[in-house]
Order: C-alpha cells, then sequence, then structure tokens
C-alpha cells in the first residue's frame, strides 16, 4: 500500500459492526409495519444508498470478524478504487484492507443480473493487488461455490455473502475465492 493511502485511512473513523448492525435491525423493524415505500425499506433510492452499503460493508465485516474469531472494524473511506476500509488487529498491529463492494441485485430489480457475470466484469481491475472485492449475492437463489468459474484476477481477495434465511437472521460467507471455496455462517446481530 502506498504511504498517501496509509496517511489518508489514519484519518478514518472504524465502528464495530455488531453495533451498526443492531441499530439498523431496530429501524428496519420498526419501519416493517408502516406504510413507508418499499423503495425506502430497502434502502433502494439514491439518498439512501450511502446507508445500504454501510449495511452491506458492516455484514462483511461482521461474516469476517465471526471467520477469524476477532472484529473486524469498518470504516468509511470511499475513494474511487474502494467503498469503504476493514481494519482488524493481529496483537498491537493494526490491518487495513480496502474492500470495493458490489452487489447482484435481486431479480426484480434486474432478471439479468448475475454473480457469474459480476465476478467476470472483475477483469477491468489491473492494478489492484491490495484490493479485497466482496460481492453481495442478494438473491434468492442457492448459491454453489463450486460451479462459480473466477477467472485470473489482479487483486488481493473476493469473498460472496449472502443471506441464507427467508428473515435475513442467517447468512453466509464464501472465500476468499481466489484460494478455496471454504464457507461459513453467521448470525445478524440483535440488540
Amino acid at each position: 500500500m502506498d504511504r498517501i493511502w496509509l496517511r489518508s485511512s489514519q484519518l478514518i473513523e472504524f465502528h464495530d459492526p455488531a453495533n451498526l448492525l443492531a441499530h439498523m435491525r431496530k429501524v428496519e423493524f420498526d419501519l416493517a409495519t408502516t406504510n413507508t415505500p418499499k423503495t425506502i425499506k430497502n434502502l433502494r433510492t439514491n439518498t439512501l444508498k450511502e446507508y445500504r452499503e454501510l449495511r452491506e460493508a458492516a455484514l462483511f465485516c461482521y461474516g469476517m470478524s465471526n471467520r477469524i474469531g476477532q472484529t473486524v472494524y469498518v470504516g468509511r473511506g470511499e475513494s474511487q478504487d474502494y467503498d469503504f476500509v476493514a481494519s482488524w488487529f493481529v496483537d498491537d498491529e493494526q490491518h487495513l484492507a480496502p474492500v470495493q463492494l458490489k452487489e447482484v441485485v435481486p431479480v426484480a430489480l434486474n432478471p439479468m443480473a448475475s454473480l457469474q457475470a459480476t465476478v467476470n466484469a472483475l477483469a477491468k481491475y489491473v492494478d489492484s493487488e491490495d484490493l479485497t472485492v466482496a460481492i453481495h449475492l442478494n438473491q434468492q437463489a442457492r448459491f454453489d461455490p463450486s460451479k462459480l468459474s473466477v477467472p485470473p484476477l489482479c487483486i488481493a481477495a473476493l469473498w460472496v455473502f449472502a443471506s441464507v434465511s427467508p428473515d435475513q437472521s442467517l447468512w453466509g460467507l464464501w472465500g476468499n475465492l481466489l484460494e478455496t471455496r471454504e464457507g461459513s455462517s453467521f448470525e445478524y446481530p440483535i440488540a
């Protein structure tokens, strides 16, 4: 990572993803019984895009936290190369990873959207050896990581995460797909 990136990352405020998700879940439950338009409930407006992306970033970091057994913090620090920064500590050393979020949108929004097409489009990243890509598979479909074709990519890591229960209480995380097709599951945190 270059010095400019490291310097700018020191200005990022990091948050525990469990706390963020618990707060967001409370808001989701409060909105569920109202007449609020579905686009707002699902954070599908331009003004709510940053909250949808923050939720996705927190879900990914929380899944990683469960996977590695320690908190992976989420920091909002968007640039043209990444959407957020993940941070964790090993002993007293802070580790940082710039993460680009991608979403395979629900079929109702785009019936042509697919995980394979999203992965294939990552070939455009030709100088991103430090970049982690986290893909939110936001479709009601069964995901079989062994059927996903991953071409050679110039990124640090590739992960897929998705809800594996209709009520979004249980989630799955697969990857690093550049090395393994291993998956793990985690429960959505509630307050």
